[in-house]
């Protein structure tokens, strides 16, 4: 693959860093408060916590073992679920159409998890794990939109109230591209660590 086609790529991808979607989904959070839709804000906490608390059990039960010659599934794409879920909740949650919302959050799931592939970060399996996880948190966040739709009787919320968030998620993601994250690392050893004594191994990790 060109080098020039593969900055491209990565460029892209570094928009799902944990470094830019902790800040976006605080942003989301605050938006949430502001527009008092406390139900659908604790409905959403619930499914962060569920998406990235399931990316890390999944990361620290494969990765325990490192990695084993044909092993295909070792590192489930964090990175997928991520983006998928951060970027699909947002249009979900400030869209007038949530299945539309979801749509296109397939759509940054198949993006997202090819660009780990061309990469060689991930293998084809790691990011369909990830992508997985993250439209699960999608649909089930849909789902609660549309009850909010139906059972809401607040008023409609003004328009410059989106349009201000997307530009501040905007201004916050250039702002911070770029900068990596440590987490995978610290997961990585976290697990080599302290999971794979736990685990019945094929072979015995040596940790520094």
């Amino acid at each position: 693959m060109p080098d020039g086609l593969v900055s491209v790529i990565g460029f892209f991808s570094d928009f799902g860093d944990e470094n830019i979607l902790w800040p976006v989904m605080a942003l989301s959070s605050f938006l949430l408060i502001v527009q008092g839709r406390r139900k659908i804000f604790f409905q959403w906490l619930a499914l962060v916590i569920l998406v990235f608390g399931a990316m890390l059990v999944l990361k620290l039960r494969f990765e325990a073992c490192g990695r084993i010659p044909g092993q295909n599934l070792y590192s489930p794409s964090g990175h997928t679920a991520g983006t998928t879920f951060v970027y699909g909740s947002m249009l979900v949650l400030f869209g007038r159409l949530p299945m539309t919302g979801f749509v296109v959050a397939l759509g940054i799931a198949l993006l997202a998890g090819a660009a780990r592939v061309w990469l060689h970060v991930h293998s084809i399996v790691e990011v369909c794990v990830g992508a997985a996880v993250g439209l699960l948190g999608v649909l089930l966040l849909v789902l609660a939109r549309y009850r909010e739709m139906q059972t809401s009787l607040q008023k409609k919320q003004p328009e410059w109230s989106v349009v201000m968030f997307f530009a501040a998620v905007l201004i916050v993601a250039l702002s911070l591209h770029g900068l990596r994250s440590p987490a995978e690392v610290w997961l990585e050893y976290f697990s080599h660590r302290f999971v794979a004594p736990f685990r019945h191994c094929p072979v015995t990790l040596q940790v520094a």
